[in-house]
């Protein structure tokens, strides 16, 4: 399944890219129409029966895939980005665009922002635990 749901950063997941309308792609499920995230935009969250929890799709007012965030795997040229050590993660993406950090309750994420790919990726206690990827241009 995570190879089905491969990630070519900017371009798109798997059959699905950046841009095509949600209607073009019957997996996808509505999961909720005002989520917390780009709510005020008009934004809405699908998902893929089976990945709910892995993979978030989010469509803009106009029914347009926008961005996916993955949460238990984030497959990037036969190599999973989830779980992986920042060293092996700069090794593999190169230099971000851009590091910032976060604080979520106790925790400290490192943010990296890849532009030119479309990436940002969050990382706890040195590892990745959530990758949103959107079109790049």
């Amino acid at each position: 399944m995570a190879k089905r749901y491969a990630l070519v950063p900017g371009v798109g997941v798997g059959t699905m890219r950046f841009g095509d309308r949600v209607t073009e792609h019957p997996e996808l499920v509505l999961r909720d129409p005002e989520p917390e995230y780009g709510a005020e935009e008009g934004y809405a969250e699908y998902g893929v029966t089976g990945l709910e929890e892995t993979l978030i799709i989010y469509v803009d007012g106009e029914g347009k895939v926008d961005s996916v965030s993955f949460y238990e795997f984030c497959m990037v040229d036969g190599r999973n980005l989830i779980g992986m050590g920042v060293g092996q993660l700069l090794v593999t993406l190169g230099m971000p665009s851009n590091i910032d950090a976060e604080k979520i309750g106790r925790d400290v994420e490192l943010l990296y922002a890849y532009e030119q790919l479309g990436l940002t990726i969050w990382t706890v206690e040195g590892e990745v635990c959530v990758v949103q990827a959107g079109g790049v241009g």
